[in-house]
């Protein structure tokens, strides 16, 4: 006699909760809870510890871009699936992205960031573990207003973050290169270039990307303004690029995701507006 517990739904479906499947989902809720949880953690003591402390002062910008890779960028993702392991499929690709922007920015700076790459670690081992493997978005089209926007900020970012992990290189014994900030400003652009593509080329699977890369670059481009001195903060053009280019993502992301929902609308749904409408004789004749 089998025994059938309803843990969740795939697609409508639902699932079987046999041994195998509840010990997965525990173990992907677990870990991607512990991701959440540390990031949430540390985001917050990094904006506590950068107001309080006084040695802080002069890490103001890298301090913000740290709280925002943490709270904007990696929180998010890691909850979702930790609040549904069995549909775990887009918000670990954002963090899959996430890690392979971590990994890029490590090699181009020659330095392996012991904060980060446990992230990237626990990212492959949620990939082996999680309940679910059912692919998800194929049948979606890109949008080319989010990709324009995407290869518009491609350059300036791209040069910021080479820019970054060089200073990570080539200043091994400066203060910033000690806490790893230079590496992980790097990360930081490269990682909402990232998100941003995957926004674009799926834009209703992954809206949680897009919004968080338009907040993360929102962030970026105001933490320049007002910390315009500090090591890794850009001018005003671009911090006003930045803003600029955020809010648009946003904007664009929110109205593609109203466009494909109104495409999509299901048949029954066009059915019964089509039948509501009618004249009242057709009705009575129906």
């Amino acid at each position: 006699m089998t025994v059938k517990r309803a843990i969740g739904h795939t697609r409508g479906r639902t699932v079987n909760g046999d041994a195998r499947y509840r010990r997965r989902f525990r173990t992907t809720r677990l870990i991607a809870g512990f991701m959440a949880g540390s990031a949430v953690a540390f985001g917050v003591f990094t904006i506590v510890f950068g107001i309080v402390a006084e040695s802080q002062r002069i890490h103001g910008f890298h301090n913000v871009v740290v709280a925002a890779l943490l709270l904007v960028l990696s929180a998010p993702p890691a909850f979702a699936i930790a609040r549904r392991p069995d549909r775990s499929d887009a918000p670990l690709m954002t963090l899959t992205v996430l890690s392979v922007a971590a990994l890029i920015t490590m090699a181009a700076g020659l330095t392996i960031d012991p904060f980060t790459l446990p992230f990237v670690v626990f990212t492959g081992v949620l990939w082996t573990v999680r309940p679910s493997k059912e692919p998800t978005g194929h049948h979606e089209r890109p949008s080319w207003g989010l990709l324009l926007l995407v290869v518009a900020g491609a350059v300036p970012l791209i040069v910021y973050a080479l820019g970054q992990a060089e200073l990570q290189r080539t200043l091994a014994g400066d203060e910033h290169s000690r806490f790893f900030h230079w590496v992980e400003a790097s990360f930081y652009t490269t990682g909402i270039l990232f998100l941003g593509l995957l926004s674009a080329l799926r834009p209703v699977s992954h809206r949680m990307a897009g919004f968080s890369a338009g907040l993360g670059l929102i962030i970026f481009g105001l933490a320049a303004m007002f910390l315009g001195g500090y090591a890794s903060s850009v001018s005003a053009p671009w911090s006003w690029l930045a803003l600029t280019g955020g809010l648009a993502f946003i904007w664009l992301g929110a109205r593609e995701g109203v466009v494909s929902r109104a495409r999509h609308v299901p048949d029954w749904a066009v059915r019964s507006t089509t039948v509501f409408h009618r004249p009242r004789r057709a009705r009575e004749r129906t």
